[in-house]
């Protein structure tokens, strides 16, 4: 069998993409679970920072900032449940705390209890305007959730002249192509 220069060129490129395919595998496979470890091990609260909060509430019942500091430790530690009351807690004490607010927003959202999420966003964003996040949260509960696309393209508008950061920008921008796209298919 005769194998033309054009095909050894052909050929050799492929093998070359293989073995650098299988290069970038291994070093994911080796190289992967040590960067997660190393994450887990800088973001895990510590059972002494748990303690610690659990102790300022019970010495003050109405420590807003231990509530939504362990609220979030509970988060990252699949407590959802527990954090739920506490950022609920929270915002019977202070019903300004934007932190708290979103959080809970983030609860309802995850559950589907999209009235309460927008509810809690909406708070959040009349008691500091420049928590544009809430109305990119709401935005994305309009447009996904209740197919509400007008609603969404205004809070979408409004997020936008706010400046936010730029990853949140490029968030927006996809959900208003997405609109788009489902409005132009729904004529």
């Amino acid at each position: 069998m005769i194998v033309s220069r054009r095909e050894k060129a052909v050929n050799g490129f492929f093998m070359l993409v293989i073995v650098a395919i299988a290069a970038m595998t291994l070093g994911a496979l080796f190289k992967g679970p040590v960067e997660k470890q190393e994450q887990q091990t800088q973001s895990a609260p510590s059972a002494a920072q748990i303690a610690q909060l659990e102790s300022r509430l019970k010495t003050s019942p109405n420590d807003v900032e231990a509530m939504v500091g362990l609220g979030d430790i509970y988060l990252d530690s699949n407590r959802a449940m527990e954090a739920f009351k506490l950022f609920q807690r929270a915002v019977e004490i202070d019903p300004a705390n934007i932190h708290a607010l979103s959080d809970l927003g983030s609860l309802y959202q995850q559950i589907g209890k999209y009235d309460k999420a927008i509810e809690s966003y909406q708070s959040a964003y009349e008691h500091q305007p420049s928590h544009t996040g809430s109305l990119l949260n709401m935005a994305l509960i309009y447009s996904r959730h209740k197919k509400d696309y007008a609603k969404a393209l205004e809070l979408l508008k409004t997020f936008l002249a706010g400046n936010p950061e730029a990853q949140l920008i490029a968030t927006a921008e996809q959900e208003i192509a997405r609109i788009e796209q489902a409005t132009e298919h729904g004529k």
